[in-house]
């Protein structure tokens, strides 16, 4: 369940935006009429198209509070939280888990964890809101410039110059609203963060990496390319399979050596997580898994096979406990 902000009003954008429209027509008509016109005319605009933005610090102030909120409910309800659509609510919570009694049973001791991340989203969030806000004030500046350069003294009636007024106008309407889209971009990153660290709980050995191309479809300048890890496969440091010596690695090595779906700015990728080494690419599988492998599935056929005689005289609907282990070990149970 997203959590949903609680974002500052817009400001009046329009009287803004006009009124750097304003300046500019004017600017056109007469061009600079002192040295420090160009400059003046230009520091005006920019403390207009600062007014009209929210700074980075609020947004992440408004961020923090959503995340604290999710945080909340998470801790209430010892996992991922889930709102319930039926049932008699006068009774119980509206909020659930749906991350299993495992996770709620060892909760207390992932808790840490989960602050931790919580605090590593903020920081990172304030880190990406100010670099995303400056990055579009130095494109509104520098269109600016580029206008104010063209205007020679006297001013001037080139149409190609006066089109530029509108370009720069509709550049400035957005940063009214910047951190409402740039929330967008990032509304998962923390929901994600703690769902990562209960999927660990379920002894997962390696996870695919599955490219979205929604990532292709935001305006935000990607800074990253997640279509070239699409397919591959990350190993889960420290898992029981590294530790018995049935697998490795393997080429794209582990998991927590690259960032995570929803870490970066738009990222809508996620991950596929993997329990057994039957479900691994061979080149993560050890001579000695593959072994294992082959020792475990005479097994089963063994076992298959000691089962039959007794099929007729008692049915059976599910596996013996022999064999059902055995399933589990190779990843088809």
């Amino acid at each position: 369940m997203a959590p949903t902000p609680n974002l500052s009003p817009l400001t009046d954008a329009r009287e803004t935006v006009q009124a750097v429209g304003e300046i500019l027509t004017v600017f056109l008509k007469s061009g600079p009429t002192s040295p420090d016109h160009l400059q003046e005319t230009k520091t005006t605009i920019s403390k207009l198209a600062r007014s009209m933005a929210v700074g980075a610090d609020e947004a992440t102030a408004s961020y923090e509070q959503v995340c604290r909120e999710f945080l909340d409910k998470v801790i209430r309800g010892k996992g991922m939280p889930t709102r319930i659509i039926s049932g008699d609510r006068g009774s119980q919570s509206d909020i659930v888990s749906s991350s299993g009694k495992h996770v709620a049973q060892n909760f207390d001791a992932l808790l840490p964890s989960i602050k931790k991340r919580f605090e590593w989203c903020v920081a990172n969030y304030k880190s990406e809101a100010t670099a995303y806000l400056d990055e579009r004030l130095r494109q509104c500046d520098a269109m600016v410039q580029q206008f104010l350069e063209r205007v020679p003294m006297g001013g001037t009636k080139d149409k190609d110059t006066k089109s530029r007024i509108t370009e720069i106008k509709k550049e400035l309407r957005p940063l009214a609203k910047w951190d409402r889209l740039f929330y967008v971009h990032k509304a998962m990153s923390f929901p994600a963060e703690v769902e990562f660290l209960f999927s660990l709980e379920g002894n997962p050995i390696a996870a695919i990496w599955h490219y979205n191309p929604i990532d292709e479809q935001t305006d935000y300048p990607k800074t990253y390319n997640h279509k070239q890890r699409d397919d591959l496969v990350y190993a889960v440091r420290g898992n029981w399979a590294i530790a018995k010596g049935l697998m490795n690695a393997g080429p794209n090595g582990y998991l927590d050596e690259i960032s995570r779906p929803s870490q970066e700015i738009g990222c809508m990728c996620h991950l596929q997580w993997l329990y057994s080494i039957s479900r691994l690419p061979t080149n993560m599988v050890t001579e000695k898994g593959f072994s294992e492998l082959k020792r475990v599935r005479a097994a089963m056929q063994i076992g298959s096979e000691a089962q039959r005689p007794n099929i007729a005289a008692e049915p059976e609907t599910r596996p013996s406990g022999l064999k059902n282990r055995l399933m589990r070990w190779i990843g088809r149970g």
